[in-house]
Parts: C-alpha cells; structure tokens; sequence
C-alpha cells in the first residue's frame, strides 16, 4: 500500500488539485460557471454565495498542488480535502433526484475518488 501511495501521491495532489481549483471559476465568473458548467440556472440573488463557495473550494485545490511539493503539508491537506470532498458527494448523492443536483455528478464522482484516495492515503499511515 505504501508503494502505491509513494508513486501517486504527488500526481493525485497536482491533477485532484488543479481540477478543484477550476472552481476558481464560480469566484470569478458566476453567471459563466453555473450555466456552462454546472448547467443549471444562475440566480442574481446567490451570486455571493457562489462566489465565496468557488474561492473557498478553489483554495483547497491550490493548497493541494502546493502539498504535492511540500510533504508536511500533505497530511493536513488531505484531512481538509477528504472532509470537504465527502461532504459535497454527500450532498450530491442526497439530491439525486432534484433537478439541481445534475450539474453536479461529475465533481461529485471527481470528488468521492479523491475521498477514497484520501481514504488509502490514511490507512497507508497506519504501515509506518
């Protein structure tokens, strides 16, 4: 198990890490991002909301690519990311059958491969 992580930590922080920081896109072009990207109806009234829930997000992504190259932070990362990550895929799989919640299934299953990676990076510390 050590081996597996040891090979594919740094690629999983860099790519996971890049493709949750594309959230950046909901900060900063909101109307854009929940209509073309997430395909549901951008609302005026929760531009806010949506800004801050794409930079917040779009940070953790940052702090991924940065933990690929800086070890320490790999574990507090990754407990950040796994926590944030299953609750969005809780929240997706919850709302299945809503209309709003279709935009959502592909970060969600982005999302609960990282949980499970995150999952075998934690087991892989208990062989230390």
């Amino acid at each position: 198990m050590q081996g597996f992580i040891d090979k594919t930590l740094k690629p999983v922080l860099i790519i996971g890490g890049l493709g949750t920081a594309a959230a950046g896109l909901y900060a900063f072009a909101p109307q854009f991002a929940v209509e073309n990207i997430a395909g549901i109806e951008f609302i005026q009234d929760y531009t806010i909301f949506v800004q801050h829930w794409g930079f917040t997000v779009s940070l953790i992504g940052v702090m991924m690519v940065v933990a690929a190259f800086k070890p320490t932070w790999a574990l507090p990362v990754l407990i950040i990311v796994a926590v944030e990550k299953a609750f969005i895929v809780y929240l997706a799989v919850s709302n299945i059958n809503e209309d709003f919640a279709a935009g959502f299934r592909v970060p969600a299953a982005m999302d609960a491969v990282i949980v499970l990676y995150c999952l075998l990076y934690f087991w892989s510390l208990r062989e230390n």
